[in-house]
């Protein structure tokens, strides 16, 4: 149950983050309120209780010990703290100043995991659902946004370290005392090395077979994961069966959390319906260990802690999307947004609104998100179609023999959920509370779905893989639009809308020619309504008043 997967590491989450508790603080007032040092936090509903319960959201995630984090030394011979300045820029961490939540001065996205057999380090949803924007000198904070972090890469790194000091006896000297204590013994430095050891051992062993099995030939870069094809390799490849194991190349943009609660179905291809299953399914994904392979008693104990799961719903009612602040990124044009407004009902609110659709079994109305099939959005198509085709062999599980990936997900989610509401005693109407009233479903589609416009000018890049770095070049022909760009800049082009895509020390070179990373579709243009045309061709400054409206989303 310990043991640490690179796959697990370099995943990241199917959709939502856990919370320890729902607070009753007061939200704040309305407008940008500055707080912890230079970061501004616009109202979005919560307050600072429900800030750091969400960074820093235990959801039994492990990746090593934390006392091994606390101690790590950067790659290298500088002998400076791995958990740096340094190192959060390098891979586009944010940082959290309040130490008197976050003692250890952790970043977003990262939790101190206390379990009966040990404290870890682990990841929340908030390292990929939390973003920024970088605009003259001033940084404004998107709770539930897309991050432009690259955890995997700093995961990566962080075994790199791991790996130096139990190979270097200087860092091994100084590790030691910081993790054992100054009056350590030879037996305690020999039991530490060998269970660095064992954590590398591991880990470069699952490193070797995605080398060695090409699993991963599209590289991710900043703000994007292939979260269900990394998903899929850790808990039916790494946790089950070796035969499981598939490519993941197709990586998507990470999506914002705001609303996310009143859809009917979630992610980018609409697979997965309640909120618990795509909770669940999440933890699992950034190491939250299970028990696949045990018998009686044992099979599907996980780290789990499915009352969080539940509450992280309550705190996302209440997460607003965010308002475009005019004292920081400058004033709307309000005639041009208006003109731009007639155009969008037009052209875009027939895919973009959503209703609220019928009662379900349970009484309860959600919004119903519209899909599109690959052959009428046109865009990328790897995502949907490698979730689609995918199956599983479930040796040991008594399921039928293979499942599809949405099949075998679907009655892992399940499993792991009963044994878990069965340990607590919860009624059947609790259960049902407790799933969000939706029926565990998960389906395969062949389609995408169209985003919801709230907050969508703080939702760069754009398209469901990220390939398109702003509003205005959406709107453009695809032949038009950027054959590449550079990502990992926050700061913000207020007139395009999206970060700025100019090359910077650290950045990745997004290339659109790659499968999985095209950025065709969704186009509009004279000539019949198929292959990604979705309407009739804009002129500029047609464009230009959609984008100016869009910013009053």
């Amino acid at each position: 149950m310990n043991k640490v997967k690179v796959s697990v590491i370099l995943l990241l989450a199917l959709g939502v983050l856990t919370v320890r508790a729902h607070s009753n603080e007061p939200s704040p007032p309305a407008g940008p309120v500055a707080a912890q040092g230079d970061v501004i936090f616009l109202d979005q509903g919560w307050s600072s209780a429900d800030r750091q319960a969400y960074y820093h959201a235990d959801q039994g995630t492990r990746l090593i010990p934390y006392n091994w984090f606390l101690a790590l030394e950067q790659p290298g011979l500088s002998g400076k703290p791995f958990l740096s300045d340094k190192i959060l820029d390098e891979y586009n961490l944010l940082s959290d100043s309040d130490t008197t939540n976050n003692p250890d001065r952790l970043p977003v996205g990262l939790v101190k995991n206390v379990a009966p057999d040990g404290e870890f380090i682990g990841l929340t949803c908030a390292a990929c659902h939390t973003s920024q924007i970088h605009f003259n000198g001033k940084k404004v904070r998107i709770e539930g946004g897309a991050a432009m972090s690259s955890p995997n890469t700093f995961s990566a790194t962080m075994f790199k370290a791991l790996l130096e000091t139990k190979l270097n006896p200087i860092k091994f000297s100084r590790f030691a005392k910081k993790v054992l204590g100054d009056q350590n013994s030879l037996a305690e430095r020999l039991k530490l090395k060998i269970e660095m050891t064992k954590t590398l051992e591991a880990v470069f062993a699952d490193a070797l077979l995605g080398k060695a099995k090409h699993l991963y030939p599209l590289e991710e870069g900043f703000g994007r994961l292939d979260a269900l094809g990394r998903g899929g390799n850790l808990i039916f490849g790494s946790e089950l069966d070796n035969r499981n194991f598939a490519v993941a190349n197709g990586p998507v943009s990470l999506p914002n959390l705001w609303d996310a609660p009143s859809f009917d179905w979630v992610q980018w291809n609409g697979s997965i319906q309640q909120p618990m299953a795509r909770n669940i399914a999440e933890a699992l994904g950034v190491n939250a260990p299970i028990n696949l392979k045990g018998d009686g008693q044992e099979l599907f104990n996980s780290t789990v802690p499915v009352e969080n799961l539940h509450r992280v719903e309550l705190l996302l009612e209440k997460l607003r999307s965010p308002k475009w602040p005019e004292e920081i990124l400058g004033n709307i044009d309000r005639e041009k947004a208006s003109r731009g407004e007639a155009l969008y009902t037009q052209h875009c609110a027939g895919c973009h609104e959503s209703q609220l659709g019928p009662p379900n079994e349970f009484g309860k109305r959600f919004l119903h998100i519209q899909m599109y099939p690959l052959d009428v959005i046109g865009t990328d198509p790897t995502a949907a179609t490698n979730f689609n085709r995918r199956t599983v062999l479930t040796p040991g599980l008594s399921l039928p023999n293979p499942l599809s990936a949405a099949g075998a997900l679907e009655a892992v989610a399940s499993a792991v959920e009963k044994k878990k509401y069965d340990e607590l005693g919860l009624t059947p109407e609790q259960r049902i509370e407790m799933n969000g009233f939706r029926a565990n479903k998960l389906r395969p589609t062949l389609s995408y779905r169209a985003r919801n416009m709230n907050g969508i000018w703080a939702s760069a890049p754009y398209l469901h893989n990220g390939s398109v770095p702003n509003l205005y070049e959406l709107l453009l022909p695809a032949s038009q639009r950027s054959r590449s760009f550079y990502v990992k800049d926050m700061e913000f082009d207020t007139q395009r809308v999206g970060y700025k895509t100019g090359k910077t020390p650290g950045a990745f070179k997004f290339d659109t020619s790659k499968v999985g990373n095209s950025n065709s579709g969704h186009v509009y243009s004279d000539g019949p309504r198929r292959n990604g045309v979705i309407g009739p061709a804009l002129t500029d400054e047609e464009r230009w008043a959609i984008v100016e409206y869009l910013k009053t989303r």
